[in-house]
């Protein structure tokens, strides 16, 4: 390596000025710091970039990404840039990907990593569009990062853990991101949560009810409405519902109420599916 080094400086230092080739010398003999500095120098930062992806050796990523005594490499954007555009979309190692990952991951480049895994993931055709580990990463990064990406992330990818990120999203107040996971992935219960808990739209929740008719989601509608004493729409979800468990609440909300009418229709559908005094005595009282 002495010897590869003392001549590709003499190369580089001469009238031929040849620094390809003492770029091709300081690769051959792996003398990473030398090859940095002359690619550097001389603006062969496509080189540099696609010898960093093929090194796949972190202390040197970490060399060229980290800051040093909290200044940036001057040379860091057009070799990421370079990374990025050129040598990582060229490579099919996995192994290569994901040393790669790693380090912009622990030089805390967040909006630099988004850019990288958009490439590879995102584009057309690529090697690793449907890797799950680099999908999830990706929506991750940008909850993190830029939530602006989110949507578009989660409604043109397909290949990521749907239950976990939607439940980080909605840790992240990213509410109408989460529900738009939940109806990808068909839970509808999760969905009808997200609008009844979080976006707290009971005109929402019940157009959601409507579409996926499902028990579940109108007992879920239910509740909250006879929470909100929306005693009416209340009894109209437990129908739909066929659900009589809640009869006790029911019944005070709807003699409170005076909704007397769809009281009786509620019993009726309770006593077909259980008996108990009190629904006896209440549809008898109600009757009078």
């Amino acid at each position: 390596r002495d010897l590869i080094r003392d001549w590709s400086s003499d190369v580089c230092s001469s009238d031929l000025r040849d620094p390809q080739l003492s770029f091709l010398a300081y690769k051959r003999g792996m003398c990473d710091d030398e090859l940095v500095d002359v690619t550097n120098r001389h603006g062969l930062y496509k080189q540099q970039a696609r010898y960093l992806v093929e090194r796949q050796d972190l202390e040197l990523w970490a060399k060229v990404l980290t800051e040093v005594e909290g200044e940036a490499n001057e040379h860091r954007r057009p070799v990421i840039d370079s990374v990025v555009q050129t040598a990582l979309p060229e490579t099919k190692n996995p192994d290569v990907v994901s040393t790669t990952v790693k380090a912009f991951m622990s030089a805390d480049l967040p909006n630099e990593l988004i850019e990288l895994l958009e490439k590879i993931v995102l584009q057309s055709g690529s090697e690793f569009s449907e890797n799950k580990n680099l999908q999830n990463l990706l929506i991750l990064t940008a909850i993190k990062a830029d939530k602006t990406r989110v949507m578009d992330y989660i409604n043109r990818l397909n290949n990521y853990d749907m239950p976990d990120i939607a439940n980080i999203a909605v840790g992240s107040e990213l509410y109408e991101e989460a529900l738009v996971i939940f109806k990808k992935a068909e839970l509808h219960r999760e969905a009808a949560k997200v609008l009844i808990e979080y976006i707290q739209s009971m005109e929402r929740a019940t157009e959601f009810a409507d579409k996926v008719n499902e028990p579940e989601v109108w007992v879920m509608l239910g509740k909250a409405q006879l929470g909100a004493s929306d005693v009416p729409a209340s009894i109209a979800a437990f129908l739909k519902a066929e659900h009589e468990s809640e009869f006790v609440a029911v019944i005070a909300a709807a003699e409170a109420a005076a909704e007397f009418k769809l009281l009786v229709e509620y019993l009726t559908m309770c006593r077909k599916k259980t008996k108990e005094a009190h629904i006896d005595r209440s549809e008898e009282h109600t009757s009078e």
